[in-house]
């Protein structure tokens, strides 16, 4: 095969091109820390690096969330523990409420703490976090999550908001709720439960609640929303006129019986019984219906009721009885809900490491297929400036292998 002087040129000045091209190639990997300087070096290398990189960045977004998820959650914790404190000192006030030394003045001394205690607490409940919106409003955290009305035939203290909970997503398949609603945590918290004398033909009856636990519990049991003859029941002292006989006026179902003296009390299920009464005579009660008190409401109730000069003793009972009971529910309402932000705060912490080991295995992947090995890409460099060393000694001999070289 001929081969002209042109070709020698052009396969000489070709092969030094390439090796210069090789060479900065090397170059570059060596200065970027990229093995893959464009797609076309590893076509499916280059699509899993695309990839990889997508979830990184998602997961940069979760770590983002996990940050915003935990800081809600803890200062919703502070809040609730906030509120826990001060109706754990307005129990100690109740009950410091409840001697029977106290003197009017003493109860509206009682009564000048507990209302600073209300308007913490209410404050407390209308809490916002940095972005100004209401903690425990739900989905309508631009308004107040609770309101004072003044002129409310019921409860004054109202709430505002809605059930709703802002979820934030923390990983692929994990959403948690960054708040909880004022509406379950401080507004559907049961007031004492109650139940009152309504009828019968005894010569005389009165009842009160000594056992509230008991009562409770059988109001909780019994209690019916539907029919509201079946919330009435009568005692009826029998024949012999040493029991009681208690049933249901709605169904006719037997629900208990006690022994019965005229004239000594009782106790029926957690209700204490004075009764003057002969064979055959009656004696009937209501359960009330329950009613949902949130704990400013309590507290202001009781408030009220340290500041009546003219309450009856019965009626200053039934209030101390309201307040103790009444947050006794609302700081379970509160403990509950405490546990709940502890919960999610553990998931959040769960997820995060989770998310973290992933983000390493991931970066470990890519860098597996994009990154330079150094030891490799230095070889690599000496031996492409060897060959363009040897392309560039070559590139002048051949040159002078003319024939005018020898003419």
């Amino acid at each position: 095969m001929r081969i002209s002087t042109n070709q020698l040129f052009d396969r000489s000045i070709q092969g030094i091109l390439d090796n210069q091209g090789d060479l900065s190639d090397i170059q570059q990997q060596l200065s970027s820390g990229k093995k893959l300087l464009r797609p076309s070096d590893d076509p499916v290398g280059a699509a899993q690096v695309v990839r990889l990189t997508e979830e990184l960045d998602r997961i940069e977004q979760f770590k983002k969330n996990n940050t915003l998820l935990e800081n809600a959650l803890s200062q919703e914790e502070a809040i609730l523990s906030g509120v826990t404190e001060a109706g754990l000192r307005t129990r100690q006030l109740a009950i410091q409420a409840g001697n029977g030394v106290n003197t009017i003045e003493d109860r509206r001394a009682l009564g000048i703490e507990i209302g600073q205690i209300r308007d913490q607490i209410f404050d407390l409940m209308n809490s916002r976090n940095a972005d100004g919106e209401y903690i425990f409003a739900g989905f309508q955290s631009d308004s107040p999550a609770f309101i004072y009305d003044a002129t409310a035939a019921g409860n004054k203290y109202q709430f505002q908001g809605d059930d709703g909970q802002n979820e934030i997503q923390i990983s692929n398949t994990v959403r948690v709720e960054s708040g909880d609603s004022g509406k379950v945590v401080f507004e559907d918290v049961l007031a004492r439960l109650k139940g009152n004398i309504t009828g019968g033909t005894a010569g005389s009856s009165s009842m009160k609640i000594t056992q509230q636990s008991s009562f409770d519990f059988f109001h909780k049991t019994n209690y019916d929303a539907v029919t509201a003859a079946n919330n009435v029941y009568r005692g009826t002292v029998n024949g012999a006129g040493n029991q009681v006989d208690f049933i249901n006026v709605g169904t006719g179902a037997a629900v208990g019986s006690v022994a019965f003296t005229s004239g000594q009390p009782f106790t029926f299920k957690g209700l204490e019984f004075d009764v003057t009464a002969t064979a055959g005579q009656t004696v009937e009660f209501t359960l009330q219906q329950p009613e949902k008190k949130n704990i400013a409401e309590t507290l202001n109730d009781f408030y009220i009721a340290l500041n009546d000069a003219n309450i009856s003793d019965s009626d200053y009972a039934a209030a101390l009885d309201d307040v103790i009971v009444g947050l006794d529910n609302a700081l379970q309402a509160v403990a509950d809900a405490n546990s709940a932000v502890g919960g999610r705060l553990n998931v959040a912490e769960s997820v995060l490491k989770s998310n973290l080991d992933l983000e390493i295995a991931n970066k470990s992947a890519r860098s597996d297929i994009e990154d330079v090995d150094y030891a490799v890409a230095v070889s690599e460099l000496s031996k492409q400036e060897t060959a363009l060393q040897a392309a560039q000694a070559t590139f002048s001999r051949v040159t002078q292998l003319s024939l005018f070289d020898y003419i």
